[in-house]
């Protein structure tokens, strides 16, 4: 029985203990935990993520802007700022005295 005609039969149950006992994975196989997440793993990304924007690319090449992306420009005097840089007080900030 070295080398059996029809190749060897597999049993999945055994092929799944020899994989936890001998770590033998096949060749690209994804290696799963069987970890009870809250959440589906397929959708999470771990650490810092950018939020996904659905048509990104088409957006980044349309020359135009939607209104709503963008915060209004508001232009004031530059002794209204300065006022309140020196008139409002942040605490635990660094105070600008002139």
């Amino acid at each position: 029985m070295i080398a059996p005609r029809g190749g060897a039969q597999h049993d999945p149950a055994s092929d799944a203990l020899y994989r936890k006992t001998h770590m033998n994975y096949a060749p690209g196989e994804q290696k799963h935990r069987d970890y009870e997440w809250k959440f589906n793993p397929n959708d999470h990304v771990f650490g810092y993520a950018e939020k996904k924007v659905a048509n990104g690319a088409a957006m980044a090449l349309h020359a135009e802007r939607p209104e709503e992306m963008y915060p209004k420009t508001v232009i004031v005097k530059k002794t209204v700022e300065d006022h309140k840089a020196v008139a409002g007080d942040l605490l635990g900030k660094t105070k600008n005295l002139g």
